[in-house]
């Protein structure tokens, strides 16, 4: 009967190592920005926060990038030493200034892929396209980044006694 209980009691720890809170998105490689908006001296600037939640296998990010709310889950096949995520989002109606123009783009969507490196930290690939209103065909524009997150300050790192 105790191994039962101590079975029964096993069940309801996190079986994903990255932490819930929230985050700071570093951008650390521009792969594609044709909208103009990361110069090469804005890598390695904070590109926003984000709060991270996780239920289950679901994960969930309130995203300061124009309010929006990422939605994705764990994906399969990884293990607890790295856990691999995946959000994706959108807004609606969202100011722009792409390439010197100001512009009111009908959607935004942002695409995210994380690889859990630490409680504390993970990386990834960002994706945010912007899809302009018909006449504004010159807003049309994406940007793709390598990205670090780091909760709190605290990134991975060698333990100090």
């Amino acid at each position: 009967m105790s191994v039962l209980a101590l079975s029964l009691g096993t069940g309801c720890t996190n079986a994903f190592l990255q932490n819930e809170g929230p985050y700071a998105l570093t951008a650390t490689e521009v792969i594609l920005d044709d909208c103009g908006l990361l110069s090469a001296s804005s890598v390695q600037d904070s590109f926003d926060t984000g709060e991270l939640i996780i239920t289950g296998e679901v994960v969930r990010m309130d995203y300061e990038l124009m309010d929006m709310q990422l939605v994705g889950a764990f994906l399969e096949g990884g293990s607890t030493d790295n856990d691999g995520f995946m959000l994706d989002g959108s807004a609606a109606n969202a100011p722009l200034n792409a390439k010197g123009t100001q512009c009111t783009v009908e959607q935004v969507t942002v695409h995210l892929e994380a690889t859990t490196l630490c409680p504390t930290q993970f990386e990834g690939v960002l994706r945010v396209r912007y899809e302009p209103r018909v006449q504004q065909p010159e807003c049309a524009c994406q940007v793709w980044m390598r990205y670090q997150a780091v909760q709190n300050g605290q990134p991975c790192g060698p333990l100090v006694p």
